[in-house]
């Protein structure tokens, strides 16, 4: 996907480089056809921001699913959170660990919830 900052610097490009000879054109149009091109290319503007703003840079993964104490199962669970932090940009340990001692549950005389 391209950066919404290289489709405005392009955009800026070429209506710099094609503003110049249209300039004449662009003063002999009446006030009300000048509104309605500034509209449209505002209109344009904007659908390709909330292009950009609707889709995630990155694919995020669902939660894990809880852990419930179950020793043989304690590294496989840990790769799990692991991943499910990195895909969704999760970086602050406190974020991770609170997250983490949500998602432990149950176990032999509820061991794992304490």
């Amino acid at each position: 996907m391209i950066p919404l900052a290289i489709i405005m610097a392009f955009l800026t490009t070429i209506i710099t480089l094609f503003f110049n000879p249209l300039s004449n054109a662009w003063k002999d149009l009446k006030t009300e056809t000048k509104d309605v091109y500034m509209t449209s290319v505002q209109n344009f503007i904007e659908e390709v921001k909330k292009d950009f703003a609707d889709k995630p840079t990155k694919r995020q993964m669902k939660e894990p699913d809880d852990f419930k104490g179950s020793p043989d199962e304690v590294r496989a669970w840990c790769r799990r959170m692991t991943l499910f932090f990195q895909s969704n940009d999760i970086s602050k340990e406190w974020e991770r660990i609170e997250m983490a001692l949500g998602k432990i549950k149950g176990g032999k005389d509820k061991r794992a919830q304490q």
